[in-house]
């Protein structure tokens, strides 16, 4: 059974060390068969919430499933998109991300925040907000999958899968 979204949230108060879930995610839908709606030939996936990729990214908290050793945020983007069945951007850039799915303005749990970062950039997951800022799940977050917090001045773009 998955977790609801609001579940994930409260796995950032555990410790690293009890975050980390053993054994590769595989591909989540409600039966455990095919995404509802299966593969758009844009490489977006119809009838899978967004809020689900929180669930996927979550299982890899506290580690560093791409085994690279800098600049990683968007291959692990990548990786989470694969396993909800959408193509990603096949990037190792961060900003490719500004062109990916559809721009909104206003994000929901689930929808892929690209920021600002001098020299480069970071890309994760849309959470929600705390605290008056974004709060993101992502990769290379301190060289492991974690939450963390961001003003929205860094903010680039927000794109809905």
């Amino acid at each position: 059974a998955v977790a609801p979204a609001s579940a994930c949230a409260c796995a950032a108060l555990a410790p690293a060390s009890a975050r980390i879930v053993s054994g590769e995610p595989s591909l989540i839908s409600p039966d455990g068969g095919a995404p509802k709606g299966g593969k758009a030939a844009s490489g977006f996936t119809g009838g899978v919430s967004n809020a689900r990729a929180i669930q996927v990214a979550s299982r890899y908290l506290g580690g560093n499933p791409t085994g690279k050793r800098s600049q990683w945020c968007a291959d692990f983007m990548n990786l989470v998109e694969k396993k909800m069945g959408r193509d990603g951007t096949g990037s190792r850039s961060s900003k490719s991300y500004l062109g990916y799915g559809k721009p909104v303005s206003s994000p929901k749990p689930g929808d892929i925040v690209v920021l600002y970062r001098p020299g480069g950039g970071h890309v994760g997951y849309f959470m929600g907000w705390k605290d008056g800022k974004i709060e993101l799940i992502s990769g290379n977050h301190g060289r492991k999958v974690g939450v963390g917090t961001y003003p929205k001045s860094r903010v680039l773009g927000y794109r809905r899968p």
